[in-house]
């Protein structure tokens, strides 16, 4: 037993680590080994739960559950493994489960209320988080989650109030970070959003999902930018058909629209951190981003050419024509960058839940983004022949020289 407890904790600390298959190769011994552990079992799938393998990660939970019907802990990891699968309903039936076998237990209600969070039964989760948070008001998890079950019932100031609570107990939450740069972007602070997103990213660099964020805050800020201009520049195309004026104030116009929207978006790239504006350089460099932005001053140019030089008598035909242009510049644009944040968001989001045992030995199991990418093996250098160095001389040799010099 004492043989088996190591091998447990090896395995345990490797989850902390993250070295999810490392892991389960020494689990698989073990429960070969033994069993009818149940600890083994639950291991196993939060080792499976890690490797984004759900299926077995169900599987090592279900058998855990037949060996212990009382632990709670592995109706957790089953209900964890069918959220990421999309089975809202079975995972909120397993986290009651785990609520009925262990309702004294915090971690039983935050599984409740993530479940009900992915099932979109707000109610259900306002509930759970409350009873959490009336079992452990100190722990930062708890608000959290409180914070993202107000964010989902539009409740910004509440969802700010318990994510500040979040990081006043553990400065170093990265999810409190993110979820404030959410609310800040559900109230339209750009800079602000972005600034918590940069945060979260210093906080936890293995954590992809947030500069993830920050590459989506800026192509929304672009593609809000792209929307201004061509909505200024529709209205400004009608100018010609109602009051007749000449092509210079109209060629003025144009290059007034476009030099205050290039400023409008220097001064929004200017509020930003030095972090953000070097990403902002990186993002309008991107090839998708930079056909976007050709394709609508593109389009509205090409419109604007048509208006300025087609004869009065004839405009009424041709202002249609240069309407479609425009619109269809725009949408080509916003078609463009929805590709590129679709590159940016190949991985859903997943959460950090803690997944603790009732003995109070708490584990953090960090299902991330997408798998941490292995370093490329750099291949090494021919060889190349080279002299032997010549050894220095030492004492012990310069001894059996002087010895063999003496008997000669």
């Amino acid at each position: 037993m004492i043989e088996l407890g190591q091998e447990l904790a090896r395995a345990s600390a490797m989850l902390d680590v993250r070295r999810f298959d490392e892991a389960s190769a020494l689990l698989a011994r073990v429960v070969s080994a033994e069993p009818e552990s149940s600890r083994a079992w639950c291991l196993m799938a939060r080792a499976h739960l890690g490797a984004e393998r759900y299926t077995e990660a169900i599987t090592a939970a279900n058998r855990a559950v037949a060996l212990d019907p009382a632990d709670e802990w592995p109706h957790r990891l089953a209900s964890n493994a069918l959220v990421h699968m999309g089975q809202h309903g079975d995972a909120l039936r397993a986290a009651h489960e785990a609520c009925r076998l262990a309702p004294g237990y915090w971690q039983t209600h935050v599984c409740v209320a993530q479940a009900a969070l992915a099932a979109h039964r707000t109610g259900i989760a306002a509930d759970a988080a409350s009873r959490a948070r009336a079992l452990a008001p100190n722990e930062p998890d708890v608000h959290f989650l409180s914070g993202k079950v107000s964010l989902a019932r539009s409740d910004l100031a509440g969802a700010r109030e318990h994510q500040e609570r979040a990081l006043a107990l553990d400065p170093a939450h990265s999810g409190a970070m993110n979820e404030l740069g959410r609310i800040r972007l559900r109230r339209h602070d750009t800079a602000g959003a972005i600034r918590h997103f940069i945060s979260a990213a210093r906080a936890t660099p293995d954590e992809r999902i947030y500069s993830r964020n920050i590459d989506v805050v800026l192509l929304r800020t672009v593609s809000r930018t792209i929307y201004v201009f061509t909505l200024v520049a529709l209205v400004l195309i009608w100018i010609p058909a109602v009051t007749h004026v000449d092509r210079l104030p109209f060629v003025v116009a144009l290059g007034t629209l476009a030099l205050a929207t290039a400023t409008c978006f220097a001064w929004i790239v200017l509020r930003l951190p030095r972090e953000a504006r070097l990403m902002v350089r990186r993002t309008l460099r991107a090839p998708r981003v930079a056909a976007a932005l050709a394709l609508a001053v593109g389009g509205v140019a090409v419109a604007f050419g048509l208006v300025a030089f087609t004869p009065a008598p004839d405009l009424a035909q041709v202002l249609p024509i240069a309407v479609v242009i425009t619109v269809a510049a725009r949408l080509a644009a916003f078609a463009a960058l929805r590709a590129a944040a679709r590159k940016h968001l190949t991985a859903p989001h997943r959460s950090v839940q803690r997944t603790a045992r009732t003995d109070g030995s708490a584990s953090t199991t960090a299902l991330l983004a997408a798998r941490r990418r292995r370093p490329r093996r750099t291949p090494r250098p021919a060889r190349t022949w080279r002299p032997a160095a010549r050894r220095p001389r030492t004492r012990s040799r310069r001894r059996r020289r002087r010895g063999r010099s003496r008997a000669s």
